[in-house]
C-alpha cells in the first residue's frame, strides 16, 4: 500500500483507462469471444463485490461524520478512495465479463448492468469533487452513491436467488398458512418451492445455464441443451436426479459447490415426484393413500394442521383394534389427532361396524361409506360424530329421509350423495344443511327444478350437479386412435374409438381439417395403404365438436442403395447418424430419444442414390414440432432430383406453415409427389428457422428441425 500511495498519478491514469474499458465491454460484450482468463475474471465478479461495497459506504460515513473525517489528511483519503473506485471498476468489467458467458439473458441483467455502471461514475464525480473540496456538489453524489449501491446490489440479488429473496420467509409461512392438503398441488405446493430455493437462480429467464429453465412447467418438460431433465420412460435416469445424487465434489453435480443444496426431505420429494410421473396439476389428495410422494409431501403441511384440532388423539390401541380386512383407520396427517375411516367389501358391511367408531367419534373428521349398503335410519348414528367434516355416502342405496339429522355436525363441509335415488320429498331435510361447502349430488334423480329449489336453500353451498342440459354446449373429448405401429409395410388397419359410442366419428386423410363440410365418417377400421396423415374429430348433437386428434402413418418402401448427409447433427441429437433416418425406428416425443437428429446451426441435406434408374412415386419426411423446445417445422424444404445424364432438378420448393404459438409436442408428416420419375438421385434440404418468432420465450435465436425418418415410395 505504502508505494501506491506515492503514486497517485498513476492510480488516477489507471482509473481513466478502467472507465474507457468499460464503455467498450458495455457495448460491445456481446459480441466479445471471452478467453478462459477473463471467464475466469468474470466469475469473480460476486467475490470482489463486497470490497467496495464495504469502502464506498466507509468513505460515507467518514465524509458525512466530522469526528470521523480524514480531510485532515487529503493525500490518505484521496488515495483510499482511489483503491476504493479502482475495485469498483473493477468489480464492473468483472461483471461485464460475466454477463457474456453462455446463459444470461441481456433484458434481464439490462438494469444491475447499468446501475453498477452509474454506481460507478457517480462514485467517481464524488471523488472529483470531494478532491477539489467542493464538499456542497459532493454531498449529494455521496448520497445518491449509497441508493445506487442499495440499488445495484438488490439487482444482483434478485438475478442470483430470485424476486422474491429477502421476502421469501415470509411467502413460505404465509403459504403454509394458506394452503391446506385439500387445495395443494403437487407441483405448485411441493416441488416448487424446493426449485425456487435451490435451482431457479442458475436456470431462470435471465440465468439460463445449459438452455435450461426451471421456474416453470413447459421450461422443465423442454428441458436445456441436453435434452429434456426427467425421463418419464426411466424416471430413475432423468438427468435433475442424477445430477442431486452425484458426489458433492463432482462438477456435475447440482446444486455445484457452494450453493444451498437439497436436504434429504428435499430429495426424497424430488425422486418421488418423478418416479411417479411428474404430475404438475394434480392436487395432492388425488394421489393414492400409500404414494410415497404423498406420505412426504403431507407431512409438510402436518405442523400448521395439527394446530388446528384442538382433541386429544385416540390411543394407538384403540386404532388398532377398529382396524381390519374391510375397514381402515388412520391419521390424517402425521402426529395429528384427526382420523379418517373408509369400508370396503360390500358383501362383508354390517350397520353395526359404524356403532363399533364410537371410541373415536371425537377423532374422526373423515368418514368413507361409499357403496356400503346403507339404510336410512344409519344416517342417524352418523350424527354423533361430533368433528365430522366430510362425508362419502355415494352409491349406498339412502333416499334422504334422515339427512336432517346431519345438521347438528357443525363442523361438516363436504358431503357427497351421488349415485342414490333422492327422494324429491327429503329435498328439504337437505336443505337445512346450511353449514355445508361442498355438496355432490351427480345421478339422484332431481330433476332441474329441484335442484334449483336446493340452491335457493343452500345459497352459500357450492352444489355439484355434473353434467346438466342447461342450453350451454360442452366440449367433447377426442377420440382415441388405435393401430399396431406408425410403419407399415403392405398395408395397416387403424381403428377409431370415443368413450361416449353414440357421436360421430370424422377423420381425413389430406391432412385437412375435419368438419361438417369436409370429413369421411368412421364406420369400421381404415385400411391405409400409403403415407397418411390422419386427423380425426368427434361430434355429437347437444356437443360441440372435439379438439382433433392427429397421427402420422408411414409405408416403408423402397430403400435407397446408399444415403449420407451434407452437414452432421448437432453432436447433442446425432442418434445413429445418417443412419437413424432409414431404419424404420419410428421416435415419439422424446426428442432425446436417440430415435432423432437435430439440426440447428446447418441444413439438413440428405442424398440418396439409387442402383440404376428407379422409378419413384413419392417421398415422405418424418418431423417432430415441440416449440417449447425451441423445435420448429422446417423454414423451407427442397427436394430436388437427378436423372442419367441430368443435373440436378428442383422437384418441389415449400415453406411449411410454421406455428403461431407455443403448443404440445407433435409429429408432422411431410409428404412429395416425385410423379413416377426415373432418378438416379435424390436430395431433399431442410432449413431450420433462423430467428424465432417475438412470440417466443427464444425471439431472435435459431431454432431447431428435428427428422427421425425418411420413406420412399
Amino acid at each position: 500500500m505504502s508505494k501506491i500511495l506515492k503514486y497517485p498519478t498513476v492510480l488516477q491514469s489507471l482509473l481513466i483507462v478502467i472507465h474507457g474499458l468499460c464503455l467498450v465491454l458495455v457495448f460491445g460484450h456481446e459480441r466479445l469471444e471471452i478467453p478462459l482468463l477473463l471467464e475466469f475474471i468474470g466469475r469473480t465478479h460476486p467475490l470482489i463485490l463486497h470490497f467496495p461495497i464495504v469502502l464506498l459506504l466507509l468513505l460515507a460515513l467518514l465524509f458525512w461524520n466530522p469526528n470521523l473525517s480524514l480531510l485532515d489528511n487529503p493525500k490518505l483519503s484521496k488515495n483510499l478512495f482511489l483503491v476504493t473506485l479502482l475495485l469498483t471498476g473493477g468489480t464492473v468489467m468483472a461483471g461485464l465479463f460475466l454477463a457474456a458467458e453462455e446463459g444470461y439473458v441481456r433484458d434481464e441483467f439490462f438494469l444491475h448492468q447499468w446501475t453498477g455502471i452509474a454506481l460507478f461514475w457517480i462514485a467517481t464525480l464524488w471523488f472529483i469533487f470531494w478532491t477539489k473540496k467542493q464538499h456542497a456538489i459532493a454531498r449529494p453524489f455521496s448520497v445518491v452513491t449509497v441508493i445506487m449501491i442499495i440499488v445495484t446490489g438488490h439487482l444482483g440479488a434478485t438475478m442470483t436467488h430470485g424476486d422474491d429473496f429477502l421476502l421469501a420467509p415470509f411467502k413460505k409461512e404465509s403459504r403454509l398458512n394458506k394452503v391446506d392438503l385439500e387445495e395443494a398441488v403437487s407441483f405448485d405446493h411441493v416441488i416448487k418451492p424446493i426449485l425456487e430455493q435451490k435451482c431457479i437462480s442458475c436456470h431462470k429467464a435471465s440465468k439460463q445455464k445449459g438452455d435450461l429453465r426451471l421456474d416453470a412447467e413447459s421450461y422443465i418438460l423442454a428441458g436445456g441443451k441436453n435434452g429434456p431433465v426427467i425421463d418419464k420412460e426411466n424416471p430413475g435416469l432423468s438427468s435433475i436426479i442424477q445430477r442431486i445424487l452425484l458426489p458433492l465434489d463432482d462438477e456435475e453435480h447440482m446444486p455445484p459447490k457452494g450453493k444451498a443444496q437439497l436436504n434429504e426431505e428435499e430429495v426424497n420429494l424430488m425422486m418421488a415426484w418423478i418416479e411417479e410421473s411428474a404430475h404438475f396439476d394434480t392436487k395432492l389428495v388425488n394421489y393414492p393413500e400409500e404414494s410415497r410422494f404423498f406420505q412426504l409431501a403431507k407431512e409438510i403441511f402436518a405442523e400448521n394442521v395439527v394446530s388446528t384440532y384442538q382433541f386429544p388423539p385416540a390411543t394407538a390401541k384403540t386404532i388398532e383394534k377398529l382396524n381390519h380386512d374391510y375397514r381402515v383407520i388412520q391419521a390424517l396427517y402425521p402426529n395429528s389427532p384427526a382420523l379418517r375411516a373408509a369400508f370396503f367389501g360390500r358383501s362383508n358391511f354390517k350397520s353395526e361396524h359404524i356403532d363399533e367408531l364410537s371410541d373415536i367419534r371425537i377423532q374422526l373428521v373423515d368418514l368413507n361409506l361409499a357403496n356400503m349398503p346403507l339404510k336410512d335410519e344409519d344416517i342417524k348414528k352418523l350424527s354423533n360424530f361430533t368433528h365430522l367434516e366430510r362425508l362419502n355416502l355415494n352409491e349406498t342405496g339412502i333416499t334422504g329421509s334422515f339427512l336432517d339429522e346431519l345438521k347438528v355436525l357443525d363442523h361438516l363441509s363436504s358431503l357427497s350423495l351421488t349415485g342414490n335415488k333422492l327422494n324429491i320429498q327429503n329435498l328439504s331435510k337437505i336443505g337445512e344443511l346450511v353449514q355445508l361447502e361442498k355438496l355432490f349430488i351427480w345421478n339422484t334423480g332431481l330433476d332441474q327444478t329441484a335442484i334449483s329449489a336446493l340452491k335457493k336453500s343452500l345459497p352459500k353451498t357450492l352444489i355439484e350437479t355434473g353434467f346438466e342440459d342447461d342450453g350451454q354446449l360442452y366440449q367433447l373429448n377426442p377420440p382415441i386412435i388405435q393401430a399396431s405401429s406408425g410403419i407399415f409395410h403392405e398395408k395397416i388397419d387403424v381403428n377409431i374409438k370415443h368413450p361416449i359410442g353414440s357421436v360421430g366419428i370424422f377423420y381425413t386423410l389430406d391432412n385437412s381439417l375435419p368438419d361438417s363440410s369436409n370429413y369421411i365418417l368412421y364406420d369400421g377400421p381404415i385400411i391405409l395403404e400409403k403415407s397418411t396423415n390422419l386427423r380425426v374429430r368427434a361430434f355429437g348433437e347437444g356437443w360441440l365438436g372435439s379438439d382433433e386428434k392427429k397421427a402420422v402413418f408411414f409405408k416403408a418402401g423402397v430403400k435407397p442403395s446408399s444415403y449420407g448427409l451434407t452437414y452432421a447433427p448437432h453432436d447433442s441429437y446425432k442418434g445413429k447418424g445418417v443412419e437413424t433416418l432409414f431404419d424404420l425406428e419410428k421416435g415419439d416425443e422424446d426428442f432425446a430419444s436417440g430415435k432423432w437428429l437435430g439440426f440447428k446451426d446447418t441444413d439438413c441435406e440428405i442424398i440418396m442414390n439409387f442402383d440404376g434408374i428407379t422409378r419413384l412415386a413419392s417421398i415422405s419426411l418424418s418431423l417432430l414440432s415441440a416449440e417449447a423446445s425451441y423445435i420448429f417445422p422446417p423454414i423451407s424444404v427442397e427436394i430436388w432430383g437427378k436423372s442419367e445424364g441430368k443435373e440436378w432438378e428442383l422437384m418441389h420448393s415449400e415453406k411449411p406453415e410454421q406455428p403461431r404459438q407455443i403448443r404440445e409436442r407433435k409429429q408432422l408428416l411431410l409428404e412429395y409427389d416425385l410423379a413416377n420419375e426415373n432418378l438416379l438421385q435424390l436430395k431433399a434440404i431442410l432449413k431450420p428457422i433462423n430467428s424465432l418468432p417475438k412470440w417466443h420465450q427464444g425471439a431472435g435465436e435459431r431454432g431447431w428441425v428435428f427428422l427421425d425418418e425418411v420413406l420412399i415410395n
